[in-house]
């Protein structure tokens, strides 16, 4: 394809204000380093953040640069069914925000990572499998979002117009995670914190005003983007249990999934760690859930453009359909990021990709630290000899983050994207979820839970593992779609926490 096709609007006054917003975000991460005075600070933000900047936070942190692009692939793949997973996510954050189900009782605990809670119930050596077990996870979880960032950062801008486009994005992936190692290094949660606040503020002006351009552009009004997908894609453009799309094992996986996600997931669940108390943590997902609906939806939309957008342009339809436009789509990865630099105008482009380049480094640090704390933490503290320091336990999660960071790179210069890049990170995710969600369930709510239940429980989520290379999987069990793997390892592991919980009791269980 002739690469003067990726040409986009963005000029030197978008450059610029990407760069003038790096910097006020940058400034403002170092400033609040001087607030830094304990490990606390560090990992939680002294756990006193109130309701309206734990929440612009929360929401912040999952409007990650990997969030627009995988909702973009799913929607310019899956068309309207798509919509059935942000629903998904609302409903999980009502009703986590209305029972205060796990949170409230995590936050009562005054915890600093969420393995302490493994140890205050069940010892520390589950304390230090299930921190083994979540950095895992976690890691391997956050292998795609330097790859994603650096897909649209490359094609939106138009630099993909050189002819090694595949070398350009690796180089540009490379920056982009040394630029938020050395941000994570310096800042810690207060950083964290203050700039998701901003870039909140920031990417959800940029993203309503990209939409209404959108949506009063010539040929991409709400009608024609119905009528495309209908033309094109049928009924399973707009049924998610259509045999076609999603299916009902994957539906009723993605709802689990967004359930255990508030209370289990380190980044996510930190938010509960950092509220002011058992109330705002509750209320937090309560007041989050439109939000988390609404950054899933806003992408899908622009998704839909795109295809519209690209059904309509004969130099396009080859490339992103080469099989036909029935067919599954090719350079899925790369379709929201061309359209949007070829639709927005200079200015307005320019904000744009400078709040998603921020969301990019608001995802990253939050992530970084999540899983660095937990290895200085949960990992390597508990088999020093002598007590930790504060300061020492901060060095730690440093060197750890620039490790991650190492390792982030090689994996995305290694692993091929598969075809749903939201598909890989929640089987990843899994590998942690499944069997930290029977324990904390069963540690928080059934006396009987054990050690050993326990163990069994977080060991069983290495099933998903597999998961991980769905090529292999399909060439070994055709009948095990990825649904079936990822809702029947969450029932795998309840049914080991309470088979081993009930064979193998401790002496003396606590109560929860």
């Amino acid at each position: 394809m002739n690469p003067a096709l990726f040409q986009t609007q963005f000029s030197l006054l978008d450059w610029i204000i990407v760069a003038v917003y790096l910097v006020i975000v940058g400034i403002a991460g170092v400033l609040v380093n001087t607030y830094i005075s304990n490990v606390k600070d560090y990992m939680i933000g002294g756990a006193s953040t109130g309701l309206a900047l734990n929440t612009a936070s929360y929401i912040g942190t999952e409007l990650g640069l990997v969030t627009i692009m995988y909702a973009s692939i799913e929607a310019f793949t899956r068309g309207f069914s798509y919509l059935m997973v942000p629903l998904l996510a609302l409903i999980a954050g009502l009703f986590l925000g209305k029972t205060g189900f796990v949170i409230s009782r995590l936050r009562e605990m005054k915890l600093v990572t969420i393995p302490e809670y493994y140890e205050q119930r069940f010892g520390r050596n589950i304390r230090v499998i299930s921190a083994i077990m979540m950095a895992l996870a976690g890691i391997l979880n956050m292998g795609l979002f330097p790859k994603m960032g650096a897909t649209f950062i490359t094609y939106a801008t138009g630099l993909a117009t050189t002819p090694d486009a595949e070398t350009l994005v690796n180089i540009v992936m490379t920056g982009l995670i040394v630029l938020v190692v050395v941000y994570t290094v310096f800042g810690g949660m207060v950083a964290v914190i203050v700039t998701d606040y901003l870039q909140f503020v920031i990417l959800s002006i940029s993203l309503l005003l990209g939409l209404g351009w959108m949506l009063t552009s010539d040929g991409l009004d709400w009608g024609n983007l119905v009528k495309t997908i209908v033309e094109n894609k049928g009924v399973a453009g707009f049924n998610p249990v259509h045999t076609d799309s999603y299916g009902w094992s994957y539906i009723i996986w993605m709802l689990v999934v967004y359930m255990t996600v508030g209370f289990t997931w380190g980044p996510s669940a930190s938010r509960a760690l950092t509220a002011e108390n058992p109330k705002v943590a509750r209320q937090t997902h309560l007041l989050a859930s439109p939000g988390q609906f609404i950054r899933l939806a806003i992408p899908a939309m622009f998704a839909f453009g795109a295809f519209t957008w690209f059904v309509g342009h004969e130099e396009f339809r080859s490339y992103f359909f080469p099989a036909g436009i029935a067919a599954t789509a090719a350079h899925t990865a790369e379709a929201m990021p061309i359209f949007l630099g070829k639709l927005l105008p200079t200015g307005l482009l320019g904000i744009m990709v400078a709040g998603l380049l921020a969301a990019f480094m608001s995802t990253h640090d939050s992530y970084f630290l999540s899983w660095a704390s937990v290895i200085s933490r949960d990992i390597i503290s508990p088999f020093r000899k002598k007590a930790t320091t504060d300061q020492q336990e901060i060095r730690i999660a440093r060197i750890a983050v620039i490790a991650i960071g190492v390792f982030l790179m090689v994996w995305g210069l290694w692993y091929k994207l598969p075809d749903s890049v939201w598909t890989y990170m929640a089987i990843t995710g899994n590998i942690y979820l499944t069997g930290a969600t029977a324990t904390m369930i069963g540690g928080l709510y059934w006396k009987k839970a054990s050690r050993a239940g326990a163990l069994a429980a977080l060991l069983g989520g290495l099933v998903s593992l597999v998961g991980i290379f769905p090529e292999t999987l399909q060439h070994i069990a055709p009948w095990l779609t990825i649904g079936v793997l990822g809702l029947g390892n969450y029932v795998l592991c309840m049914v080991l926490m309470v088979v081993f919980s009930l064979w193998f009791p401790d002496n003396s269980a606590k109560n929860s």
